[in-house]
């Protein structure tokens, strides 16, 4: 995947896709600049099996400019890597505490200066908070995704879509039976 342009992913999108149950991992797929529109409802990764402890990881993706999974309630079991991603923003308006049980084992390091961003949250422009705020590291902000999306909170998915968790779920697979 070194040739691909954001083009090549308009369009594709896994809706259906609605829990990962071992790992999502993600390295050096070029052009792509968001993981929004390709899992817009991937709610929860469940760990089962990890990459080297993680659930998560974002590695190399020289394009991303913010990970948009603005579904994403719950991560339960894993930790998160995000690492060398020179364009990577709304790192700092994400509370990963508000995902995972635990946040010490993350490791989100050698990606965009958050200075260098201008993240803005849903209804800043207008001087309107919309989003959940939380403190981190001293510092009391908004909770977001992306301009479009506010962060929510796991404890909406066990009291709003609890049924969920025990409900059906959609097997996805790469092209293989």
């Amino acid at each position: 995947m070194f040739k691909t342009k954001p083009e090549d992913f308009r369009g594709l999108s896994f809706p259906r896709l609605h829990v990962v149950t071992d790992y999502l991992l993600l390295f050096r797929v070029y052009g792509m600049e968001s993981l929004s529109d390709l899992f817009p409802n991937l709610t929860v990764i469940r760990g089962n099996n990890l990459f080297f402890n993680y659930a998560l990881v974002l590695f190399e993706m020289l394009q991303l400019r913010e990970i948009g999974l603005h579904s994403l309630m719950n991560i339960t079991r894993g930790a998160v890597r995000i690492e060398k991603n020179p364009d990577l923003c709304y790192l700092s308006t994400l509370d990963w505490a508000k995902i995972l049980d635990t946040v010490e084992d993350n490791y989100i390091v050698s990606n965009k200066n958050d200075r260098e961003c201008g993240d803005v949250c849903p209804g800043a422009a207008k001087g309107k908070t919309t989003c959940q705020t939380t403190t981190i590291n001293g510092h009391f902000s908004e909770r977001c995704w992306t301009q479009k999306h506010c962060q929510r909170s796991k404890t909406l998915l066990t009291t709003v879509n609890g049924p969920f968790l025990g409900g059906p779920l959609h097997r996805f697979s790469w092209g293989r039976a």
